[in-house]
């Protein structure tokens, strides 16, 4: 049994986006999604949540910087969380990064953005420089005249992305579906 462990709101409709987009590698292998808030409570149910026999376990969250050094971030994430009840360990090989921020994801295809009629503003360069994607989705949506947010467009953005485009956008990303297959 695989489980993914996500930053993310705690909410059915991106539990759902997320599942549409691993499917599109993984169908009939599909890992359990669990999200769990803000970071320090996704790595806390990741690493306290009883494991079940033949569990793997994975780890996906916002790395809030651009990706330059895996072992730092993982060090720091281990840092973000309590060492109660501690079942398994945030390590290299578990543990996989959302360059920023997921937004970053939604703006690296700005063919997922123009099918829901986000078009001005796009499309962008050196997306893993931004340093708030969320921040600067809200405002390409707002030139748009358009509301960005996190449970009601996210998901229907999120589940227009194409898997093998974000693999070719995100050796984080790819790595994980890897490690899930």
């Amino acid at each position: 049994m695989k489980r993914v462990y996500i930053e993310g709101e705690n909410n059915a409709n991106l539990r759902k986006a997320f599942s549409k987009l691993f499917e599109q590698e993984l169908k009939g292998n599909m890992p359990q999604i669990i999200l769990g808030d803000g970071i320090s409570q996704t790595v806390d149910k990741f690493r306290t949540a009883p494991l079940v026999e033949n569990e793997e376990r994975f780890l996906l969250v916002d790395s809030d910087e651009k990706i330059t050094d895996r072992a730092d971030l993982v060090k720091r994430v281990n840092e973000k969380c309590s060492q109660k009840n501690c079942k398994i360990e945030v390590t290299e090989d578990n543990t996989f990064f959302m360059e920023q921020e997921v937004e970053a994801w939604i703006l690296s295809q700005p063919e997922a953005l123009k099918q829901r009629k986000v078009t001005v503003g796009l499309p962008l360069n050196n997306i893993p420089s931004i340093t708030k994607p969320s921040e600067k989705l809200s405002e390409i949506y707002s030139r748009n005249k358009k509301t960005y947010h996190k449970t009601k467009e996210f998901p229907l953005v999120f589940k227009l992305l194409d898997s093998n485009q974000l693999k070719d956008y995100s050796p984080e990303y790819k790595a994980l579906i890897e490690k899930l297959k």
